[in-house]
């Protein structure tokens, strides 16, 4: 009787499995997502008569947002090898978390803006302002990278070795200068900001360099104009997730020098070729070599 009713118990309770994971996951949110809400509400509206304290807790969640970003292009990095659906969800949500972020953050320095500041903390909420955007642009490209890896995985497409091994070395740059500009910017370390533009300017030339092999296969036959799409996606994605490193360290430098010209500074410090530039971009081009 025992067995008989324990089995009837779960032939009643089976199609009901769907409803009872909702009520858990509302009774018991996911934890990326409570940590999120919780540094979000630092940026409380009565720290704003104090804004030594208001800046502080804006540094804390640009930190925190910073790593949500690189968190996320992670995630979606690895779907590309591995895809699956709840990979993908998680990504998106991430991404949305990231907006969240943008948007409370961007709010509240726009109110303390209007607060009596010293020259110093002017520059702090000047470069806050300045990059928030960026990392939420690396966010908003680490879901292009998932709905690329989706549409590889839906329409049961696959790269050549070769492509494989290039997207793989390109993929580990971008995820390194990810990792410099977010240890630079939470640690306010200037040092490791100015590491970022040699490392920059090698994946840019490795996409170049990937298209080119790209268009060779193609002209080979080993490629199909289908999959060539995704190929060329996932790069204008990588390029553009370093150009918003590229902001952030360069937003650092200059507003650390009183100045905010980063045009003139990525011309000067491209065309002067220093050279700890040049050493770190062959230090780069040795470890990320195709």
């Amino acid at each position: 009787l025992n067995t008989i009713f324990r089995f009837a118990t779960v032939l009643l309770l089976t199609p009901m499995i769907p409803l009872l994971e909702k009520l858990v996951s509302f009774l018991f949110p996911d934890k990326a997502s409570t940590g999120a809400l919780a540094d979000i509400d630092r940026l409380e509206e009565r720290f704003l008569a104090h804004p030594a304290l208001a800046i502080e807790q804006s540094r804390l969640t640009i930190n925190a947002m910073a790593e949500e970003a690189r968190g996320n292009l992670a995630e979606a990095i690895g779907l590309m090898r591995g895809y699956s659906d709840k990979g993908y969800d998680l990504v998106a949500r991430m991404e949305g978390t990231v907006d969240r972020y943008e948007d409370m953050i961007g709010s509240y320095l726009v109110k303390l803006t209007g607060c009596e500041l010293t020259g110093r903390q002017n520059e702090e909420v000047l470069k806050f302002l300045h990059t928030i955007s960026d990392f939420e642009r690396i966010s908003d490209h680490a879901l292009n990278i998932g709905e690329s890896a989706r549409e590889l995985h839906e329409k049961h497409l696959t790269f050549s070795e070769q492509a494989w091994h290039e997207l793989d070395v390109l993929q580990s740059a971008v995820q390194e200068i990810v990792r410099l500009t977010t240890q630079a910017f939470t640690e306010n370390d200037l040092a490791l900001a100015a590491r970022v533009e040699p490392l920059e300017e090698l994946i840019d030339n490795l996409c170049d360099e990937l298209k080119l092999h790209h268009v060779d296969r193609l002209q080979k036959g080993q490629c199909t104009i289908q999959i060539g799409f995704v190929f060329n996606d996932l790069l204008t994605n990588f390029e553009r997730i370093s150009d918003h490193c590229s902001n952030i360290a360069v937003a650092m430098i200059e507003l650390e020098s009183d100045e905010f010209d980063t045009h003139q500074y990525l011309k000067s410090v491209k065309e002067l070729k220093s050279a700890d530039f040049t050493r770190l971009y062959e230090e780069y081009s040795k470890v990320y070599s195709i």
